[in-house]
């Protein structure tokens, strides 16, 4: 089969760190896959490329409306006669898939990877998008539950497949230095600006705060922490590849998203036995469960999470570390790279 996975950029991100995982053992995999984006490319392309896989990048305007991105998206589409296209994030979900049933695609699938924060508009529209699919595909039971409340499917319509996340290297270190560790983009509904905003409220004034990640947001954060005064106890790193060296360093890694489909970063700092504080939202509570493997907390909730830092850092440090190691034990195996590639692309062939 000729499968296209679409989706609107292919730079850096949860998304284009599923297709690099996906793409990782390429012994596994039974098709021929087009990766492709609507918009840019940038790091996963130009790894995917380097795979040996074929890549796709539009360099179209991926915002809702444009008929010229829908045409030229049709045509290609049309041009490569694909068995499946497989549809990844809104704006390549509406495009993609309105572009494939155009072009006559027989199997279509979309994939939702958040939780989307739709106008009733837009709702409409994907209501009716989702109509051309075989199925939608869903990373998380909440992701499931929210587009069947807001009727943009039919529970019959989505199938639940988590996110797949690569098995690193433990790489833990005994580094004594307190460390908070947050990956992700920086971007508004990841909510960093919360972590800068309490570090000068925490009761040890040592623990140093570390952004991994790049992001629109990034100058608004560097604003902020100028005017906290707290340059000496905060890193922006920027975009990097290998966030699992930062997490090795990590006493805790907290994520303080106001929304999040799944958490690719919260697994993968779980994987390298890092103690986690992460939002009480979308499907991180399917993997953490408060005091058990990790700690919860609401992300408009300030003194709630001084309060769960402060109780951290107040732990011996051997209690610390068998949390961490339960939030290791876990999660190894549940998300297997090689799991997900199975049942994906079992899925692909249900309807052959």
């Amino acid at each position: 089969m000729k499968i296209i996975r679409l989706t609107t950029l292919l730079d850096f991100g949860g998304q284009e760190r599923k297709y690099l995982s996906f793409t990782l053992h390429k012994e596994w995999l039974q098709h021929d896959y087009i990766f492709a984006a609507i918009g840019t490319g940038g790091y996963t392309s130009n790894e995917l490329i380097r795979r040996g896989f074929s890549v796709k990048v539009l360099n179209l305007n991926f915002h809702l409306i444009h008929l010229k991105t829908l045409w030229e998206l049709y045509k290609w589409i049309k041009k490569e006669k694909p068995d499946v296209v497989h549809t990844a994030a809104v704006e390549a979900n509406f495009y993609g898939v309105l572009a494939a049933k155009l072009a006559g695609v027989p199997i279509i699938i979309a994939e939702e990877i958040g939780i989307p924060k739709h106008s009733r508009k837009t709702q409409w529209l994907m209501r009716v998008i989702y109509r051309f699919t075989k199925t939608v595909i869903c990373v998380s039971k909440a992701v499931h539950e929210y587009l069947v409340q807001i009727q943009e499917i039919p529970y019959a319509k989505g199938t639940v497949l988590y996110n797949p996340v690569d098995e690193k290297p433990l790489l833990k270190s005994s580094n004594t230095r307190k460390k908070l560790v947050c990956v992700g983009r920086l971007e508004s509904v990841k909510n960093q600006k919360l972590l800068i905003e309490v570090l000068p409220q925490l009761k040890d004034p040592t623990i140093h705060l570390v952004l991994v990640g790049e992001g629109r947001e990034r100058h608004n954060l560097e604003q902020l922490i100028a005017l906290l005064k707290i340059q000496n106890r905060v890193t922006i790193t920027g975009f990097v590849s290998n966030p699992e060296h930062y997490l090795a360093e990590a006493s805790l890694f907290v994520l303080p998203s106001l929304s999040e489909g799944f958490g690719i970063a919260v697994l993968e700092a779980m994987q390298q036995g890092v103690p986690c504080l992460c939002t009480r939202v979308g499907g991180i509570p399917e993997f953490i469960e408060d005091n058990e493997n990790g700690w919860l907390f609401n992300p408009t909730d300030k003194t709630e999470l001084i309060h769960k830092i402060n109780f951290f850092f107040d732990l011996p440090v051997d209690v610390q570390e068998r949390m961490g190691e339960r939030g290791r034990t876990s999660v190894l195996n549940r998300f297997s790279v090689e799991e997900y590639v199975k049942q994906l692309q079992n899925l692909y062939t249900q309807w052959q």
